[in-house]
């Protein structure tokens, strides 16, 4: 089981493309507060990346790829000094403007299921993929070219292969950080022999009525070292994750199918239906009929431009 992307499918990961432009002269672009995963592509040019936390500005070069998995604040500008705070940001330079230009390709990282993502939730506050032509981030500098020849190209169909190439780039930015990361975390719980093993064999039967032994066997360990090993890089226990991702799964159910809320709650692992109802309430904030009553809305809205049509 590919744990990673059955994570993305059933999250759906989407990558949108808002900004395209080359800065001249003094700029600033700062995306801060959009409450979204926010990324920057260096298509040409140099500039600097400044952080509030960090002491330093941080140099960024063409083909470099920064992501804010959590909307961290942030500018980049020209300069290696700080920006003032009244500085306008986002603005567009007059093109008559002197100098080296400096083209940025900026975009949004979204997942259609914000209740729980614990691949966001696994990630740093600030990522860079280097364009050094290195052994572990090869497709950088081929995915940059392309993302950067469809958005000046302007093509037909160009919108669509653009927010597809920026959702290859987000899933080249996690095995980067997988490849590459130590620290503990959900990411690095993906590459452990172990808990990675578990973590298939949880995705892969997420029905089944696993306990905590079960779990240490499949991972060749034992009870208590496997729970603090995976608690420990997971965050949070193995059976509480068991559960979260059974109600992740029964709400893509319930958007997907017709299934009876018992029929989901079989699929999910639960004999009563009222047990399972009380744990998707639990995760999601609302019982099943809210949730089926927003497959509804979806369908409604879905259809309301072809109906305008007729």
């Amino acid at each position: 089981m590919d744990v990673l992307t059955e994570i993305l499918r059933t999250l759906r990961l989407r990558a949108t493309v808002f900004l395209h432009a080359c800065f001249r002269g003094d700029w600033a672009v700062d995306t801060s507060g959009e409450r979204r995963a926010t990324f920057h592509m260096v298509a040409r040019g140099g500039c600097w990346l400044h952080m509030p936390d960090k002491r330093e500005p941080i140099a960024l070069a063409g083909g470099d790829l920064i992501v804010f998995p959590h909307d961290a604040r942030h500018t980049i500008t020209n300069s290696q000094q700080p920006i003032d705070d009244k500085f306008p940001r986002n603005q567009i330079a007059n093109q008559d403007e002197d100098g080296p230009g400096v083209t940025l390709i900026c975009g949004y990282f979204d997942f259609e299921r914000h209740n729980w993502n614990p691949l966001i939730d696994a990630m740093p506050d600030v990522m860079i993929v280097r364009n050094q032509g290195s052994a572990s981030v090869p497709l950088t500098d081929t995915l940059g070219n392309f993302l950067v020849y469809e958005v000046e190209a302007a093509q037909i169909g160009s919108e669509l292969v653009i927010d597809k190439l920026s959702e290859v780039l987000f899933i080249h930015v996690i095995r980067n950080h997988l490849l590459g990361n130590r620290e503990q975390g959900f990411i690095t719980a993906l590459a452990d022999k172990k808990i990675g093993r578990v973590l298939s064999k949880i995705h892969e039967a997420p029905s089944d009525d696993w306990t905590v032994e079960q779990l240490a066997q499949v991972a060749g360990i034992s009870r208590s070292a496997f729970s603090e090993r995976f608690s420990q890089l997971v965050k949070i226990p193995p059976l509480q994750y068991l559960r979260r991702w059974r109600m992740t799964q029964a709400y893509e159910l319930f958007l997907t199918t017709d299934h009876s809320v018992a029929r989901v709650a079989a699929l999910s692992g639960y004999e009563s239906e009222v047990a399972f109802a009380k744990a998707f309430k639990k995760q999601f904030g609302y019982g099943p009929g809210e949730a089926r009553k927003r497959k509804t809305r979806q369908f409604q809205s879905s259809i309301e431009p072809l109906i305008g049509r007729q």
